[in-house]
């Protein structure tokens, strides 16, 4: 009898983590088809279609930053890059848009997407911008706990940077110099004076730092403490602190 209890509690030892998971995954499947409700009541059925094409590996605990049907039918999208797609326009943690407008201007909170940072700008009277993309229709999603959601009016795009001119390399060898136009005799340069004491050269001291320089520098570091402390609280601060 010992035995067999001993070989139940092993089972269940064994079974837990796997439990555990089961049940996760089955309140984010919850709490996803609760936000895809919410999307589609606010008319955003291309961004649930995108969610359903890749659901399975959508996170929980984020914040969707939905472009609108009519931006999306203008953006090409291969199915190979959904997710990336995806990931971009998702914050790892589910925010309200309450929470958003505590940040700083020019905050830069994480994305989904490795090295992707979305800059928040606040201008007043309802004019929010991620990434300079105007939020337009805030808190979308807030039934559920895992997800929040809200609309933007634009596409949040990864910059590509212009290739300039070819680099040559560095081993070749420099091309020879034109020949110039012939010069007149040089003529030799005049004796150098006699040091003295009224000749001798003066060095000034480095200037010092502006009472306006100082006062730039007091600023930035107020904001970063409050952008640090902001993000800390949501729940940001592991992902992006670093890269306020």
């Amino acid at each position: 009898m010992a035995s067999y209890l001993s070989a139940v509690l092993l089972m269940v030892f064994l079974l837990s983590p796997s439990l555990a998971t089961d049940n996760e995954s089955a309140e984010t499947n919850k709490d996803i088809v609760i936000a895809e409700r919410e999307m589609q009541r606010a008319n955003y059925f291309t961004f649930v279609t995108l969610i359903n094409m890749v659901q399975d590996k959508v996170r929980a605990n984020t914040t969707f930053l939905m472009p609108s049907d009519r931006m999306l039918s203008k953006t090409l999208i291969p199915e190979k890059q959904v997710l990336e797609f995806l990931l971009r326009h998702s914050i790892p943690a589910p925010l309200f848009f309450e929470d958003l407008k505590r940040l700083p201007n020019g905050t830069l909170i994480p994305a989904y997407e490795p090295e992707y940072m979305i800059r928040v700008t606040n201008k007043g009277r309802k004019r929010f911008y991620v990434n300079n993309i105007q939020l337009v229709s805030p808190n979308i999603c807030i039934a559920g706990d895992s997800f929040r959601c809200h609309g933007i009016n634009g596409v949040l795009k990864r910059e590509v940077s212009k290739r300039g001119t070819p680099i040559s390399c560095s081993h070749a060898a420099p091309p020879p110099a034109a020949p110039g136009p012939l010069s007149s005799p040089v003529e030799s340069p005049p004796p150098l004076l006699a040091a003295s004491p009224l000749m001798s050269p003066t060095v000034s001291p480095p200037p010092e730092e502006s009472d306006m320089g100082a006062q730039k520098s007091t600023s930035f570091n107020l904001q970063f403490r409050e952008s640090y402390s902001i993000m800390k609280n949501l729940g940001l601060v592991e992902l992006g602190s670093s890269l306020i």
